[in-house]
């Protein structure tokens, strides 16, 4: 609480009351530049969202602060200068729905309480529909240190939730792009690749299961869509000079640090970048940081001088599910979407 609602507390009246208030004045100096947030996450039916990062950004110094929630959906950010911020949470899976709150003002010394129930998004909470949130759940107090290979590189290999990104931004795409995203978005997707059993998206973005399996040579993404796999290269090769463009383009990595850099080109423009059309100047560059045991830092870049005025730039942390496997996928089974191939 801040010092002026101390104050109102006593009555000067009250000797015991100034005699303990003259020994809480320099405490409350001393902490009266740390303000600090908490509150619990919940969906619509009150269950706590666990495992669900929260972002704090300081809207005139532009520093974020974050914070992880509990198993119970509980999160505290202490020691927070004075100041406006925008609050972020983003979205689970197809389950929730982001949730943001901008002119969120701090004072100093001020705890405040802020409780988030977040909406439903697509699936409107159907059980069974998206594993996010049970996932979360299950490996919240999964921890541990980096796990590493032979050479010392940090071994990737793991089923991870992929999640979304924390502060997704638009693309700033050229116009006949933006235009065309617009009327796909309005249109629902209905001519997604996705809805013919076409590779929906290039990059590895979404709410979805992603198993790497590393090796010192190779690293391999198998995920539940098509084609169902990447290949990346890590022995050293460069891009092929005669390469023909592919659905998935061709990949090959090295490592800055304890971090994977994945450079990615020779992608035909069939696929789909969320709503956005690409060229086959698309060039994708992928980072992927083990920041300990459960936690996956994931960001991807894509540049393509046809579709985008600048880079899109993408952030995501992966969630480990070491106990889930792998489903079976199979695009052609009950495909409802088929009345769309029939021709005349």
């Amino acid at each position: 609480m801040r010092t002026a609602r101390i104050f109102r507390i006593f009555q000067p009246s009250d000797r015991c009351a100034l005699v303990a208030l003259a020994l809480l004045i320099p405490c409350l100096r001393a902490q009266g530049g740390g303000a600090s947030l908490t509150g619990v996450i919940t969906d619509p039916g009150h269950e706590a969202v666990p495992a669900i990062p929260v972002q704090l950004k300081n809207t005139a110094s532009g520093t974020m602060y974050t914070a992880t929630t509990s198993e119970s959906g509980s999160y505290n950010m202490p020691d927070l200068p004075a100041g406006a911020y925008e609050l972020s949470v983003p979205a689970v899976g197809f389950t929730l729905d982001r949730f943001e709150k901008k002119d969120l003002v701090l004072h100093a010394g001020e705890r405040l309480r802020l409780d988030i129930e977040m909406a439903w998004a697509g699936n409107l909470g159907t059980p069974g529909d998206d594993p996010s949130i049970y996932l979360r759940s299950r490996y919240a107090r999964t921890n541990g240190p980096v796990p590493r290979m032979r050479d010392g590189k940090p071994d990737l290999s793991g089923l991870w939730n992929g999640n979304d990104d924390l502060n997704p931004q638009d693309p700033e795409a050229l116009p006949a792009a933006a235009a065309l995203a617009k009327q796909r978005h309005e249109n629902k997707g209905i001519d997604s690749p996705s809805v013919f059993c076409l590779p929906s998206s290039t990059p590895p973005t979404g709410p979805l299961l992603w198993k790497l399996v590393e090796t010192p040579t190779l690293l391999v993404l198998l995920f539940e869509d098509l084609p169902g796999y990447r290949q990346i290269y890590l022995d050293g090769r460069p891009h092929p000079k005669d390469l023909k463009p592919t659905w998935m383009g061709h990949s090959v990595g090295h490592w800055e640090g304890d971090t994977l850099v994945v450079d990615s080109v020779g992608y035909n423009n069939k696929s789909w970048l969320g709503d956005y059309s690409h060229t086959e100047q698309l060039h994708v560059t992928e980072r992927y940081t083990r920041r300990d045991l459960a936690h996956l830092d994931v960001q991807i870049i894509m540049e393509d001088p046809g579709t985008f005025v600048k880079p899109w730039v993408v952030n995501a942390t992966w969630n480990l599910a070491p106990g889930e496997e792998m489903m079976e996928y199979v695009c052609t089974e009950n495909n409802r979407d088929v009345k769309h191939l029939v021709g005349k």
